[in-house]
């Protein structure tokens, strides 16, 4: 049995992946009322896609269910949302219990896998993409690959997860995935969200594109001098093919601008830029970029809501 907590747009993917390949998964909603919003939405998610639309049943629960037991736990929050979420589940997960992190950014991961060392710890990176506009609503956009590694010894020692479903494979290095993940995201995220873009319209948009070659430029120096290579190719090209490939998509970015939501920046080119602290490195067009998406931020979220500061 799965659980899945975090049911955003990645969540709901998963869900359905899932529940195709006969796999048992049940949904944890954070409280008693969004258990409520999801019965009176039919106790399911509706799917739509190119082939048309679906709707799918998925049993849930609430962190407040006592009887609550967790074996294999996918966490599909926002990454400054993670560590709270892996507090508030943590005392209803067993012991050597599968916890799989599917979320943005870069560091967070790797600290909870250092210290949820009572569970086998995974990271995974996904290329593909949905939409969503709604609660329990989602528009599938591209099935892309997923890459599955350990994050802690005891997961190193152990069977990988997930490799029944389709397009997910081992990674080999998985700290290399996220690493080049993170910057693939730090070239398209912000600057779809700052310009309100379809991943695809980057390419065509003047001041877009230059600005991801800049950021992408930079982002390369930093990889030299931190010794943590990317890709063959360069960054760029590889941007400019996740951008032609799932050009029909929205960045969670963009999803974040459009819904009024704290948006990952902090933990993508935040945390680049705090890698570069390491170097004599300054990335300002990546500190620009910050600094712009920050000030949207400000205007249109309460400071509460703001994430990762």
């Amino acid at each position: 049995m799965w659980h899945i907590l975090g049911v955003g747009a990645i969540g709901m993917r998963w869900a359905r992946k899932l529940k195709l390949a006969g796999e048992p998964v049940t949904l944890i909603l954070r409280d008693e009322a969004k258990l409520r919003e999801f019965v009176s939405a039919g106790s399911g998610i509706r799917y739509l896609s190119h082939v048309g639309e679906e709707f799918i049943p998925f049993p849930a629960t609430s962190l407040n269910d006592p009887a609550l037991r967790i074996e294999n736990l996918l966490l599909c929050t926002k990454s400054y949302s993670l560590a709270a979420a892996y507090e508030a589940v943590v005392q209803k997960v067993v012991a050597g219990a599968n916890l799989v992190l599917l979320c943005n950014g870069y560091g967070v991961q790797q600290r909870l896998g250092a210290d949820a060392s009572a569970f086998r710890v995974w990271a995974a990176s996904t290329t593909s993409g949905a939409n969503s506009a709604a609660p329990f609503h989602l528009t599938l956009a591209g099935d892309g690959r997923t890459e599955l590694g350990p994050l802690n010894n005891l997961a190193k020692e152990s069977v990988h997860p997930l490799l029944n479903l389709p397009r997910h494979t081992k990674s080999a290095d998985i700290e290399a995935t996220l690493w080049r993940k993170v910057a693939v995201n730090a070239c398209i995220n912000p600057i779809t969200a700052l310009y309100e873009l379809k991943n695809g319209e980057v390419l065509n948009h003047p001041n877009a594109y230059e600005r991801m070659e800049s950021v992408a430029a930079e982002i390369e120096e930093l990889a030299i001098a931190l010794d943590k290579p990317l890709f063959e190719t360069s960054l760029l090209k590889v941007a400019e093919d996740v951008c032609r490939t799932t050009a029909e998509n929205l960045s969670s970015m963009l999803q974040d601008r459009q819904n009024r939501r704290a948006s990952e920046i902090e933990h993508i080119t935040g945390a680049l830029l705090e890698l570069a602290s390491e170097t004599n490195l300054t990335l300002p067009h990546n500190r620009q970029l910050l600094h712009e998406i920050r000030a949207i931020e400000a205007e249109t979220l309460s400071p509460s809501d703001i994430g990762g500061k």
